[in-house]
């Protein structure tokens, strides 16, 4: 952090995911640590507040690369699957627009950066319909 602080600017950015909106089904460490990541984030913004760093919570969608063909775990089966469904490409965001939107979110020293509709839309079942985390898993389900 002293380097950090010694820069004219600077702006952390921390990936967390979707699952720190709500717990996932069959991922109950992965939503726990990713909670957690957006938890220690708001923290951290909060303590540079008055100082020259930044700080964001990114919770990505879904972005066109190959991470749920290399999916691990319980539910990689499932991942890869929806990755192979007819509607996975309009959810998917090309890495280059992802890019994009972060910086933006760089320059304008967001706190939260929703990266796609898919994030956008799991912010928004948490927020106005907490503890609905079983439509998840029945969505997940249907890709069987």
């Amino acid at each position: 952090m002293p380097i950090l602080h010694q820069a004219e600017e600077a702006h952390i950015v921390n990936v967390s995911s979707m699952a720190a909106f709500m717990g996932l089904p069959q991922n109950a460490v992965y939503s726990l640590t990713k909670g957690a990541i957006r938890s220690f984030t708001e923290a951290l913004r909060a303590e540079l507040a008055s100082s020259n760093i930044g700080v964001s919570a990114l919770f990505p969608g879904a972005v066109g690369t190959q991470i749920l063909e290399s999916a691990r775990g319980a539910q990689s089966e499932r991942l890869a699957a929806f990755g192979r469904t007819k509607f996975s490409h309009f959810l998917a965001r090309t890495p280059e627009a992802a890019a994009r939107k972060i910086l933006r979110a760089i320059v304008h020293d967001k706190a939260r950066v929703l990266l796609g509709p898919d994030s956008r839309l799991l912010d928004f079942i948490a927020r106005f319909f907490p503890g609905r985390n079983k439509l998840i898993g029945r969505a997940l389900d249907l890709l069987k």
